[in-house]
């Protein structure tokens, strides 16, 4: 017997054969489509939805209440010639959220108008300032003569106030510094706060607005803005009407259908595990439709999650009726963290048999090499892998004849589970959808509540009867071997990881259900919550860089950032290596200039230079004389903000938005003239006909706006925009005097689409000089969070040695650093999902240069997606694991040999180094972190330790310990095979410096120098 633990090191890196599929049953046929399952998903999900037909008809009723309003004489006269700035805002900005949510998000829209007022307003002021008495005097002399001789001298003198009669150079000098002004401050907005990018938006369509008609006037004019904020107003309260009175939800509500539909992707991948355990691992590929579903769902839940955050944000803010507060409600957070994180490793392990099936072929052990992966093994991992596999086919104990038991030693806990999750989802949907039901439903309360406890009184005996004596199944078809030298024990390694990663879903759905009992037992009628914590609200928009849903709608992309847990805050350690920290008055005051010159470089700080030339450069012909009524009545400003939407950070991402703005654009013309010409014939319009064709083809259009995927928001946002424009300028100019009149109808049409074309060609010429590259945002967003997930393998090696914090403490969740893992591993994981995203929108820039590796670049960012769910396989094995186990076992562990520890922290600098800067990597670093591991591990035993660890094999394998032992073991070399690859495709992106005759001298040597491996 062993006098050492067996580490599972040298087992796990063999493979079973594939084709080994003889007991497996085939897949079940798929039942017969409906209609609605041909649709796009998002298109049928949300029509056979309950809640989403509800907002669906609040927001279509607010929208159309938004048009109504501009019909009668009396209200169009009042509202003026931008009356349907309303209707226009009703669909940018639906009443879709909850009350006080939706009050805060119009909120800005007002403030980023007042703002721009207010910008104005003091421009407007400065330029009347700076113009020249004299010549102002004689321009209102000749005005006034002029006019006299006609009937109605005050429409005249409106005409040569628009003709340019009255402009002035200081004057529109001022006014463009102003614009500048403005500009810049609403393009810092965008760039870096995209929770206010309605502020900026609105703000500067505002300034926009001062900036162009307000050179014309020769006298103050402080009220340009009314024509914009009145029917901004009036929507605004017909919204807070419809968002309070029709189908009304709250923050508390919408946290909680949030909390349900989580639950329902979680028990959809647990669900999945049986379809899954029944497939032949050969047959596991990453390009497999299950395991592809399967990816989504986990990239979704992150999404899902991250939404459920910034909910919880608004939940005290406001009155609500129920049984739970908002903090009853919050506190679901850090058990569904829990789980989501722990559930990543089901699907981590079905990705690393998967991969290990089939990455090697099993017919020449002679000439086994890991060229899926890009490298040769060396001539030890050869060793290993011949050794294991021989034996594995000697006493037939693969993977493949162990998955079928696998798969009925945890089927009572899989299911077990499951059916918590939905007794958790059903008491909180029983929870969230009777809040105003008029009948008692104390009973049904009651009755929910034992079916709750019923599921986890059985997710516990399942739990307890698996870690007693159904996990012992796994190690039947082993006990004939153990006492024989050297067992191959992979597969029962591999058991032990899924087993393991069952077992801590298992406990996190526990934790999960045991919050909502005692929430549920608190209180059994509902009541009025009142507000409290306002201060929040701030934080979540003035101090959160990024936020989900619509406002990731107008191509901004979030910069990746690097994520250290806390308590390895880069302030620590990170150094200027050109300077000091700053001592005195004047080295601080250049410091902060070399912050400012160093921000000057940013791609953020080159979006705002853009933004504010491209804004006087469309701003200038409305102060030409010769221009300046012509760009007036042609409705210029629209090209003018037009530019400024379609201009982004990255060329990729403006590429993009090109193709899906311009697509909605003309779709939106084409809906735009069918509602008019339907509704009105050729006439200047029916008040009946027009508010019937709009109420008929603005059902679509809302729910367009509501429910299209997010890479399909800015296309109906501008169809949106232009039916909107079609619409309400071919009314205003049937039943209103102005002076700028575009047309009814095709004229308004064609217009749109020019200014459309004069915008977006004017921003594609500006992004040129010089363009920033989405494909080097994407490198370089690998590169650093490659660097994040070097900080989180050191803080999981350090809690792993040190014992600091203990597995009780990791496990319940109140260590800091057990909340700081799962808080980092969530924000890396919703970076590489941008990343990915960003990438995809990378591909638009072309190959101008030459072909852009993107499948290599998804390639970094998919297996960085797995390094993170292997981090939370192995911190949720850690935290299970027993305190004495990880000190007794810390020197035979070989994952924690301090020089391996080096050699995989180096690999992650150098990677991301090279990633970072370009430069290539050198043929001599090490490429098979396996092979690192094997030599350190005969260089440790070289000279035996002399450790007071006796303990038999057979007992160690049946501890309950040792199943997380060994699943810690193997989450490391999971994450470094996974690093290998990452290697490797690096270096196939970046280069290597060749050593010629290097590797052959490497395998000579180990050949004359190392014996095989101990497996």
């Amino acid at each position: 017997m062993s006098s050492k633990p067996k580490s599972p090191t040298s087992e796990v890196s063999s493979s079973p054969n594939p084709s080994e599929v003889e007991s497996f049953p085939a897949a079940p046929s798929q039942p017969k489509q409906s209609f609605l399952d041909r649709l796009p998903p998002w298109v049928a999900t949300n029509i056979r939805s309950k809640q989403s037909r509800k907002m669906l008809f609040r927001c279509w009723l607010g929208s159309w209440a938004a048009f109504l309003v501009i019909l009668p004489d009396r209200t169009l006269k009042t509202m003026g010639n931008a009356a349907f700035f309303g209707f226009l805002t009703s669909l940018l900005l639906p009443p879709s959220f909850p009350v006080q949510f939706f009050f805060f998000m119009i909120s800005t829209v007002l403030v980023g108008t007042l703002l721009g007022w207010a910008i104005g307003a003091a421009g407007m002021k400065a330029a009347l300032a700076a113009r020249n008495k004299v010549l102002l005097q004689s321009s209102l002399q000749v005005a006034k003569e002029t006019a006299s001789g006609f009937a109605n001298p005050d429409q005249v003198f409106r005409i040569e106030i628009f003709q340019g009669d009255f402009l002035d150079i200081r004057s529109s000098v001022v006014f463009g510094v102003f614009l500048a002004i403005g500009t810049f401050v609403f393009a810092i907005i965008r760039a870096y706060y995209k929770s206010l990018i309605f502020m900026s938006i609105f703000g500067t369509i505002a300034i926009d607005i001062y900036c162009a008609i307000g050179p014309l006037f020769p006298f103050h004019q402080f009220y340009l803005l009314n024509n914009v904020l009145i029917p901004v107003s009036i929507y605004t309260a017909i919204a807070l009407v419809v968002t309070i009175f029709v189908f009304p939800q709250t923050a508390n509500h919408a946290f909680l259908g949030t909390v349900t539909l989580l639950l329902g992707q979680l028990k959809v991948l647990l669900d999945a595990q049986e379809d899954l355990l029944a497939i032949a691992p050969g047959s596991i590929t990453p390009e497999d439709p299950k395991i592809s579903r399967l990816r989504a769902i986990r990239a979704s839940m992150f999404a899902i999650y991250q939404g459920l955050t910034f909910q919880g944000k608004f939940i005290n803010a406001e009155f609500s009726w129920g049984r739970w507060n908002g903090d009853d409600a919050r506190r679901l957070e850090g058990p569904l963290l829990s789980v989501i994180s722990r559930t990543n490793g089901l699907l981590s392990f079905m990705k690393y048999v998967g991969r290990n099936s089939t990455a090697r072929d099993s017919e020449s052990v002679e000439t086994k090499t890991s060229q899926s992966l890009g490298m040769t093994d060396t001539f030890l991992v050869q060793q290993l892998y011949q050794h294991n596999e021989a034996s594995e086919r000697q006493h037939s104990l693969r993977l493949v004849d162990l998955l079928p038991q696998l798969r009925e030693a945890t089927h009572e806990l899989r299911s077990a589970a499951s059916n918590g999750l939905t007794a958790v989802s059903s008491t909180i949907n029983f929870v969230n959808t009777t809040r105003w039901s008029l009948r008692s439903t104390a009973d049904d309360l009651a009755e929910q509540g034992r079916r709750l406890d019923s599921a986890a009184e059985r997710l516990r005996s399942a739990l307890a009867d698996f870690k007693a004596s159904g996990r012992l199944r796994l190690l039947e078809p082993f006990e004939p071997h153990l006492g024989t030298p050297a067992p191959p024990l992979r597969a029962l390694y591999m058991c032990y990881v899924y087993s393991a990663s069952i077992v801590v879903v298992a406990d996190a759905i526990i934790a999960v259900m045991e919050t909502v009992q005692e929430t549920t037992t608190k209180r059994k009628k509902n009541r009025l919550w009142a507000p409290k914590g306002l201060r929040q609200l701030a934080h979540a928009f003035l101090f959160e860089k990024s936020t989900e849903g619509d406002l990731r709608a107008y191509g901004e992309n979030q910069e990746v950032k690097e994520v250290v847990p806390e308590g390895d805050g880069e302030g620590k350690y990170r150094r200027d290596p050109d300077s000091r920290e700053p001592t005195n008055v004047l080295q601080k005051i250049m410091s902060g200039l070399h912050v400012v010159y160093r921000w000057t470089k940013t791609p953020e700080a080159l979006f705002v230079f853009r933004y504010v030339f491209i804004s006087i450069a469309l701003w200038v012909p409305s102060v030409v004389k010769s221009t300046a009524h012509f760009y007036y009545v042609q409705k210029g400003l629209w090209a003018l903000v037009m530019a400024q939407t379609t201009l982004t950070i990255y060329a990729g991402d403006q590429l993009y938005n090109y193709f899906i703005r311009l697509t909605g654009t003309f779709i939106g013309l084409i809906v735009g003239l069918l509602i008019w010409y339907v509704g009105n014939a050729n006439s200047r319009g029916s008040v009946y006909g027009i508010a019937a064709s709009v109420a008929v083809f603005l059902v679509p259009l809302m729910f367009c706006r509501l429910f299209a995927p997010q890479q399909y928001l800015q296309g109906t946002i501008l169809m949106a925009s232009t039916v909107v424009l079609i619409v309400g300028y071919s009314w205003i100019d049937g039943h209103l005097t102005v002076i700028s009149n575009v047309g009814i109808g095709w004229p308004v049409a064609w217009k749109r689409w020019t200014l459309v074309m004069i915008g977006s060609a004017a921003s594609f010429i500006v992004m040129l000089f010089p363009a920033k590259s989405a494909r080097k945002a994407v490198r370089l967003g690998c590169a650093m969070t490659m660097t994040s997930l070097s900080h989180v393998y050191a803080s999981v090696m350090s809690a792993w040695i040190s014992g600091n914090p203990s597995s009780k403490e990791l496990k319940s969740g109140k260590s800091t650093l057990a909340d700081s893992l799962r808080q980092s591993l969530s924000a890396v994981a919703l970076q590489l999902r941008d990343l990915k995203d960003t990438a995809g929108l990378a591909r638009w820039e072309g190959s101008v240069r030459g072909h852009w590796p993107y499948d290599d670049y998804m390639r970094l960012a998919g297996i960085q997606e797995e390094m993170v769910a292997v981090f939370a396989q192995l911190a949720s094995a850690l935290s299970e694991l027993d305190d004495k186990w990880r000190s007794d076992f810390l020197h035979h562990t070989k994952v924690l040999n301090p020089n391996f520890i080096s050699d995989v922290l180096s690999v992650f600098s150098i990677v991301a180094q090279s990633l970072r800067t370009g430069e290539p990597m050198h043929t001599v670093l090490p490429q098979n972190l396996l092979d690192r591991l094997l030599y350190h591990d005969a260089a440790a035993y070289a000279i035996a330790p002399t450790l007071d660890v006796n303990m038999n094999h057979i007992q160690e394998l049946r501890s309950l310990d040792y199943l997380f032992y060994a699943t810690a073991v193997i989450g490391v070399l999971q994450l470094i095979e996974l690093l290998d690859e990452l290697h490797n495709i690096t270096r196939n992106l970046c280069g290597e410096v060749p050593f010629k005759d290097f590797g052959q001298w490497k395998d000579v040597h180990q050949r004359a120098h190392v014996s095989t491996p101990k497996p």
